[in-house]
């Protein structure tokens, strides 16, 4: 309502679409779309009445949420390196071994399993029970269920760099919406 509302002649509640770089700071905040014209002034002096003690407690936030994403990436690129080891180390042909370990499927010995995912044949050491998003029980190699933790925990980290409004690939410090926004004023700290 706030950005079609038909303008009072000189109210001080006025409603205004707000220009584009507060859009956009808006977005990446996850904050209103519309705010008022006496307050529109306001928005980027707030920040200059931070006391010291408020820009170091945005600062130690903005810090601990860059290492937390940190030790996420390098999570994620563990989990990248170990499903790239497990596809070097596969050692079986997925018909009459299982694809992991090798293991040949005799009448007596183990009894393939065949994947959910890549339809090869894995023993029951080499396979992981789980559901799916639909409570259905899966059987997968853990060759698959590594690669849908990895997509899973990706997914995760691109929506909350989306979110926020970094770019992918891009240092966290030298990117970080609030730095940027709280950069100029928080560097003499």
């Amino acid at each position: 309502m706030g950005e079609f509302a038909t303008v009072n002649s000189g109210g001080p509640d006025r409603w205004v679409c707000p220009n584009d770089r507060q859009l956009s700071l808006r977005a990446k905040l996850g904050t209103g779309w519309s705010v008022h014209t006496n307050r529109q002034g306001n928005f980027s002096s707030r920040s200059d009445n931070l006391s010291l003690e408020e820009q170091e407690q945005i600062l130690r936030v903005i810090n601990r949420a860059e290492y937390l994403e940190g030790v996420e990436q390098e999570r994620i690129g563990r989990l990248v390196d170990k499903l790239d080891n497990m596809k070097k180390n596969a050692i079986g042909n997925g018909n009459t071994q299982c694809v992991l370990c090798g293991d040949e499927f005799k009448i007596l010995g183990a009894s393939p399993t065949y994947c959910d995912d890549c339809a090869k044949a894995v023993c029951s050491k080499c396979g992981v029970d789980t559901v799916n998003s639909n409570r259905v029980p899966l059987w997968l190699c853990k060759i698959c269920a590594e690669t849908r933790e990895q997509v899973f925990r990706s997914f995760l980290q691109t929506s909350l760099k989306r979110r926020v409004g970094r770019p992918v690939g891009r240092e966290p410090e030298a990117s970080s919406p609030y730095r940027k926004s709280f950069g100029m004023r928080l560097s003499s700290i």
